[in-house]
């Protein structure tokens, strides 16, 4: 028998989401979370979904038929929506796209960026140094989420934040690099030589090495198999 996703009602109506685009956003951000955990494919019920809403089934509808272009779930025939773990292939597929788009993105934010928004990027690992990065792990990783988010932003570029929106972090959280493969260090590193590029405004520069920081990713992964 398929699992179903887990229902908890909601008891504040502050909490349930009021608008069509409130009920997708809460439906993603629900599934984004369960993407870290399933270990098998769990079918999300509409009617499950929309009493832990506290909604009608027509917005929950909408939101999983939105999901489902955006290729978050899997829509099947008589199966409705079925949401799919992450496979180690699927992984290193998506990593070895990344370092182009990221080389992109990188070349293209290293153009578009105002001393505000390179500010912006150091201020993101601003909390963060050597000495601390082991026992803040998990704030890190979610702090280099959010850098390459905004440079997907700097980018500029509409199909390219589709993509990212899409795909960007969020299907591949379960893997959890940075913390298993004591990543943090490296990492912080290769953030903070690519930010002085783009503030120097050196696009080539920083598209090379947006490129080998995710390859050097996809190297580790594949020698942690």
């Amino acid at each position: 028998m398929q699992p179903r996703a887990p229902v908890e009602p909601t008891d504040s109506a502050e909490a349930r989401p009021n608008t069509h685009d409130g009920v997708y956003q809460s439906i993603r951000e629900r599934i984004l979370s369960m993407v870290n955990t399933i270990e098998e494919p769990v079918h999300l019920r509409e009617e499950d979904v929309a009493q832990e809403l506290s909604v009608s089934r027509t917005p929950v509808r909408e939101a999983l038929k939105r999901l489902g272009q955006e290729g978050l779930l899997s829509l099947q025939p008589r199966r409705g929506a079925v949401l799919m773990p992450v496979t180690h292939k699927e992984y290193t597929d998506w990593l070895k796209l990344r370092a182009e788009l990221e080389s992109f993105t990188a070349s293209e934010a290293a153009l578009n960026a105002s001393k505000r928004d390179v500010d912006h990027l150091r201020s993101i690992f601003a909390p963060f140094n050597e000495s601390n990065l082991s026992e803040r792990a998990d704030e890190y990783a979610a702090a280099n989420v959010a850098f390459h988010a905004d440079l997907m932003r700097l980018a500029n570029n509409v199909v390219l934040e589709k993509i990212w929106k899409s795909f960007g972090h969020g299907q591949m959280l379960r893997f959890k690099t940075i913390q298993r493969l004591n990543r943090a260090h490296d990492s912080l590193r290769e953030h903070l030589d690519i930010i002085d590029a783009i503030n120097a405004r050196d696009a080539e520069l920083a598209s090379q090495l947006a490129k080998s920081h995710v390859l050097g990713l996809l190297g580790q992964v594949n020698k942690s198999r």
